[in-house]
């Protein structure tokens, strides 16, 4: 089957658009996953005040991810929560 090149074009069109809305459709998912994520933090930096655990749990995480985000991304993030 042989196609032509206005086919090609709107075929190689159609995909582009395609990929761009996925794209799109992937920054909003890691947009509501760092969203969902710093609500956690938030609400355990805020429970810590009175909540032993809730502490221990905060610094687990900041211990956890802190080294760990700023070597991944060599330097250009860095993950501090003050406590």
């Amino acid at each position: 089957m042989k196609i032509s090149k206005r086919q090609l074009r709107r075929i190689i069109k159609e995909e582009k658009a395609k990929l761009l809305n996925e794209q799109v459709a992937d920054v909003q998912e890691v947009i509501s996953q760092g969203q969902a994520f710093f609500d956690r933090v938030i609400q355990l930096s805020q429970d810590s005040e009175d909540d032993p655990a809730a502490q221990a749990a905060l610094e687990q995480v900041v211990a956890a991810l802190s080294a760990d985000v700023e070597q991944r991304s060599y330097g250009y993030v860095k993950f501090k929560v003050t406590i």
